[in-house]
């Protein structure tokens, strides 16, 4: 018995040298291997990323894949693979091509790995911030005429936490002339103790077009208010002051402690009572701004939240968002702010952006596509079970009364307990081959193709699965140029890293082509795609105005494409309305279409969220409608492609049709059901 024990223990032993010796053997041929390289962010475009990727062998020669797999904001990563022969001692350079959603850019991590050509792992460097945003840390302007009074607020060189990750804080003093220069590369600008308007026409100007790309201003006013609030343009900006508090005097900051507010800074003995506070008159404005009760400052509401009540805050501030501070940010008693207060000063206004979910690595619309998906694919995916029925009822007509009244007569009843298991198996076996036609024996693809139908680019979105656990890839048709991940429904959580992907993209010399690594059966990849195309001609609209529901919508909609419209809706200020059936080269009289009855849905709407249950039955509601809601679910998904393009602009008017039957985006071998989007933006 001892001998056995002991037998199994060294056996034990021996296996678990062997394996710690296999690992320190693969970790000293990835040391060994002589392959090394990098990656940096050669040029940004419109919703991609240009990565320049070195590469140089001073080992063996390598035939093989170079694999850069991208962190993303949770754990969807992305994984771009090339091909590449790369001969000792030599060095290549190639680009790639990054969708924006492939990759979380402020940390910037990315592990460029070498596979074989069996696809083994042969060396793996991790890499950070290749997109070079990080380098600085959280970079904050000021522009002021007392930098020296705001140096605290880098929070004591303390790391500031975003995005699941720690920063350092960058404060860059700025002055008129080096205020452009650095303008695009901050995330905060603070305006304190400063006249706006002696910086000229030009720089406050790009001072608002940075806020309305995404940027987050933070103004300090106090004694100084009247200078620096008046340099703004009223369309931005429509502030005015009603008067300065001195010291002690009662102010709205004292006002608010009675209820509870600024508990902080009561709690570091900073007393706003002995500040100089000014009175701001909002006017036109004060729907879009809010007094925070943590922070003593008026901060810009978030343009989505406010959408329902009316106040269109992306009218002034587009996917930014403002803070004014009733006081100077130089006061003295400001100074005794903790750390995480600072903190919170950049968490509170940086959270009521638009800007903020991209920064996040959240899509707006990203829930809603996979939501439309869902309904195209619950409508599309039908089981013909009608053979197997059948077989059921052979089945048990034969093992029950058949059976016995043949072996009966025979008599052979006692085989009766032989036949029945005997005919359970051919039973089987017709299950399995009349039952091959409710199996997924290829890729299934549902694809929207949506493009400015006079434009020459297109963007296509996927939603695609397959049997089994093994990583599958699809190859793309000619004109695409990038690929990546479409719809994440993991964005916003987790850590990244870098140590696994979920989807894969890979360019050889046959093309493009774009898969998932599934995590269990049938498991859904949501892609995307842009490229180039043909124009399909246009959507011509005239006197378009509309106002509340009950079709009260008028002027016309010409179809000038080469393709007939299942639907086509058409959403202005707010009204939004759904016709059926417009074929090449009609013009349609919207208002004699609604009462013609080819109106099929109409809503007042400002975001497409909610057309996900009132529109289509994403939720099981509404599911006895009088429209197609897998062609209604196209082109919701149409909507959102269309309605991002624009940039929360919704001055413009947005007409857009669905196409079935759309060309196929997929050359490789699948069972794809293709819908196309076309649309149009109008001036209203």
């Amino acid at each position: 018995m001892w001998k056995r024990i002991t037998a199994a223990a060294l056996l034990f032993l021996f296996v678990c040298g062997l394996i710690a010796g296999g690992w320190k053997a693969q970790a000293y041929a990835e040391d060994d291997s002589g392959l090394s390289g990098d990656v940096a962010l050669l040029k940004q475009e419109v919703g991609n990323y240009v990565m320049q990727v070195t590469v140089e062998n001073s080992g063996a020669d390598f035939a093989g894949t170079v694999q850069l797999v991208f962190a993303s904001s949770g754990y969807e990563n992305c994984a771009y693979n090339t091909e590449i022969t790369l001969p000792s001692q030599g060095k290549k350079q190639f680009t790639v091509t990054v969708t924006s959603q492939a990759a979380e850019t402020i940390r910037g991590l990315c592990a460029l790995n070498f596979l074989d050509e069996e696809g083994d792992l042969v060396q793996k460097l991790n890499l950070w911030n290749v997109f070079g945003r990080a380098v600085t840390g959280m970079s904050v302007g000021i522009l002021t005429d007392d930098a020296a009074s705001l140096g605290y607020l880098d929070a004591g060189g303390e790391n500031f936490m975003f995005g699941g990750m720690n920063y350092p804080i960058s404060l860059i003093n700025l002055d008129e002339e080096n205020l452009l220069g650095y303008l695009d590369g901050l995330y905060f600008l603070v305006i304190d103790r400063m006249n706006v308007a002696s910086l000229g026409e030009e720089k406050v100007q790009a001072i608002q077009n940075w806020v309305r790309a995404g940027g987050w201003l933070m103004i300090g006013t106090g004694a100084y208010a009247e200078d620096t609030l008046s340099g703004f343009s009223g369309d931005f900006l429509d502030v005015k002051v009603s008067k300065i508090n001195a010291p002690g005097e009662t102010n709205v900051l004292t006002a608010n402690m009675g209820y509870g507010y600024y508990s902080d800074y009561e709690n570091a003995e900073i007393d706003l009572a002995q500040m100089t506070v000014a009175e701001l008159d909002l006017g036109e404005m004060s729907g879009c701004f809010g007094m925070s009760s943590v922070n003593p400052m008026l901060c810009s509401f978030s343009a989505r939240n406010m959408a329902s009540a009316g106040f269109d805050v992306s009218r002034y501030f587009g996917d930014g968002a403002v803070a004014i501070f009733p006081v100077s940010l130089g006061e003295k008693e400001l100074r005794k702010m903790e750390h995480y207060m600072i903190w919170n000063l950049y968490s509170e206004l940086m959270s009521q952006s638009n800007s903020y979910r991209s920064f996040n690595g959240y899509w707006d619309t990203g829930y809603l596509v996979q939501q439309a998906f869902g309904v195209i694919d619950g409508k599309n995916t039908v089981v013909d079970f009608t053979l197997l029925e059948v077989l059921i009822g052979i089945y048990v007509v034969l093992a029950g009364p058949v059976l016995y009244l043949i072996l009966k007569k025979c008599k052979k009843r006692e085989w009766y307990w032989v036949g029945v298991p005997a005919l359970g198996l051919l039973f089987i076996g017709g299950v399995y081959f009349f039952g091959q036609s409710a199996r997924v024996n290829e890729t299934r693809v549902y694809s929207v193709t949506v493009q400015q139908a006079d434009s020459n680019r297109e963007e296509t979105y996927f939603m695609a699965y397959h049997s089994g656990l093994k990583e599958w890839q699809m190859r793309l048709n000619d004109g695409y140029e990038t690929a990546g991940p479409g719809a994440s429904s993991y964005y916003g959580y987790g850590n990244p890293h870098t140590d696994d992907y979920f989807y894969v993209v890979s360019n050889d010399s046959e093309g493009l082509s774009v898969g998932i690594k599934p995590r269990e059966n049938f498991d859904n990849g949501f892609l995307y795609a842009p490229g180039r195309t043909d124009s399909r001609g246009s959507i011509y609209v005239s006197g378009l105005r509309g106002s509340g529901i009950n079709g009260n919508v008028h002027g016309t909609v010409t179809n000038e494409t080469d393709c007939d419209l299942a639907y086509m809706a058409v959403w202005t200020e707010g009204f939004f309305l759904v016709f059926s059936d417009v074929e090449a080269g009609e013009t349609v009289d919207l208002q004699q279409a609604y009462q013609d009855g080819r109106c099929v849905y109409q809503d007042d709407i400002d975001y497409l969220d909610s057309l996900t249950y009132n529109m289509v039955s994403a939720y099981d509601y509404n599911s006895n409608l009088a429209y197609e809601q897998d062609d209604i679910a196209a082109l919701l998904i149409g909507l959102a492609a269309a309605d991002n393009a624009r940039n929360a602009d919704r001055s413009r008017a947005l007409v857009l049709g669905v196409v079935r039957d759309y060309g196929k985006a997929v050359a490789g071998r699948c069972n794809e059901t293709s819908y196309g989007c076309l649309y149009s933006f109008v001036e209203n």
